[in-house]
């Protein structure tokens, strides 16, 4: 298992620490360590504290690169996205 960070809007925190909606998993800042995640996450939340990043478990394929299910991505937009919170 490999954890991930991603935004409020779905996209996922690059090894030089930008964010990016489409970037290939080889690129990915990712960690087998939920606590270096956890520590990564303050980290960027320091510098912007209306981020709402959270942290993502992956699992990984067989060449230990984390498996990103687009179900996941897409349930959180959905959370975010201000015309599904106003449904009664």
């Amino acid at each position: 298992m490999l954890f991930i960070l991603r935004d409020a809007v779905g996209n996922l925190l690059t090894k030089d620490l930008l964010w990016a909606s489409d970037c290939a998993v080889t690129e990915l800042f990712r960690t087998p360590h939920k606590d270096v995640a956890l520590n990564q996450l303050f980290e960027i939340n320091a510098g912007d504290v209306e981020l709402r990043a959270q942290i993502v478990a992956c699992e990984v394929d067989n060449k230990n690169r984390p498996i990103i299910s687009r179900s996941a991505l897409a349930s959180n937009q959905a959370r975010s996205d201000p015309q599904s919170a106003a449904q009664p």
